[in-house]
């Protein structure tokens, strides 16, 4: 009776492990994807700025819902796209790795970087921060 009490008991402590185990996986795989997921949609803003730039230098001011994205892309209420002296901004809040994940998708492009108190810190260097940026946030530079 013990002996059948106590495999019970390791029996479920084994399971309870084995689903931790399980579980962690699964949060570990859902943060990649969402990363990934966030890095697709700010380079495809990425490249619809860019798109504008070839007919020329756009005017000064909030592109967001101006932007041309593909049509199968729906748009972020986080992403914000702003001309100021013809320089291009594309930006948004940082998430856990999503800088890493561009860094990585782009080849440490010197246009990405990340928006302090002191500037836009790329893999070139500091970049100046328009007042429009606030500290914090994930930035791509044209």
């Amino acid at each position: 009776m013990k002996a059948s009490l106590f495999f019970t008991a390791f029996f479920l402590a084994a399971v309870s492990i084995l689903l931790s185990v399980v579980i962690n996986i699964q949060k570990e795989t859902i943060a990649v994807v969402t990363q990934q997921q966030l890095s697709s949609l700010f380079l495809n803003y990425a490249e619809a700025l860019n798109d504008r730039y070839l007919s020329g230098t756009p005017a000064d001011g909030d592109m967001t819902a101006t932007i041309t994205l593909p049509v199968w892309q729906p748009r972020s209420s986080q992403i914000v796209v702003r001309v100021s002296g013809g320089v291009g901004y594309i930006f948004m809040p940082s998430s856990p790795g999503v800088l890493s994940q561009l860094l990585q998708d782009t080849e440490n492009s010197a246009h990405i970087g990340l928006s302090d108190a002191t500037g836009i810190r790329t893999p070139a260097g500091v970049v100046p921060r328009p007042s429009f940026i606030p500290a914090g946030y994930v930035v791509y530079v044209r």
